[in-house]
């Protein structure tokens, strides 16, 4: 996930490959690191996952299960015929420029096209996001049961799931540490556009949705 340094003063004694600890400022609408200050230089030590059978733009998606809020079984072969988008966030995420703004997203795409897509919020945190925690996140979101889907289920089939897309996670201090990954799936079940991280805007991802409806 992205991190925004407060001063780029901080950024000037760090290289690609460094590791780092840093002081987390957390605000109501943002979050930024402060006092970052260099332990090695070499990321040896650190066994980082990798995304398993990712797949390129253009390829059909695997169909997978999972459940949502509600506590139905939902497929995501079952959406063929209509446009999809689908990210990924856990309900206790701390930061707000992370999965409270990707929700924010969804929830504008929910009201520029109503009826017209369907929206998957998969968790990446399933042991604790169970469907009626995802109830109550989907209430907070003013989320449509119709359209937008908060989805959960076993550990392993939610990590095959989020390698599809690229995504990593693992648990980390009472928190999941993620890479972030919205995706856009078109009409014939096709990966139509992938958004990494969570710092691009509505608009871009509205403007991705659009060209998608706009294709045969």
């Amino acid at each position: 996930m992205p991190f925004h340094a407060a001063s780029p003063r901080d950024l000037e004694l760090i290289a690609p490959g460094s590791r780092i600890e840093f002081d987390l400022q957390v605000g109501r609408r943002a979050s930024s690191v402060e006092h970052i200050r260099v332990q090695s230089a070499s990321l040896g030590d650190i066994p980082l996952p990798k995304p398993v059978d990712k797949i390129a733009i253009g390829e059909t998606m695997p169909d997978f299960t999972l459940t949502d809020q509600a506590g139905r079984a939902v497929k995501l072969a079952g959406f063929r015929g209509q446009v999809v988008a689908l990210d990924f966030i856990y309900t206790r995420c701390p930061l707000p420029d992370v999965c409270p703004r990707l929700s924010a997203n969804f929830a504008r795409l929910q009201k520029r096209f109503p009826g017209k897509i369907v929206l998957l919020s998969i968790t990446l945190d399933p042991e604790y996001d169970t469907p009626a925690v995802l109830a109550d996140y989907a209430h907070r979101w003013n989320a449509d049961p119709r359209v937008w889907l908060f989805l959960t289920g076993p550990p392993d089939e939610v990590q095959k799931v989020a390698g599809h897309f690229g995504v990593v996670y693992w648990p980390e201090d009472n928190a999941i540490t993620h890479t972030a990954a919205t995706a856009v799936i078109d009409r014939a079940g096709r990966l139509a556009a992938l958004l990494e991280g969570s710092s691009f805007t509505s608009q871009q991802l509205m403007d991705l949705v659009a060209a998608t409806f706009a294709r045969p």
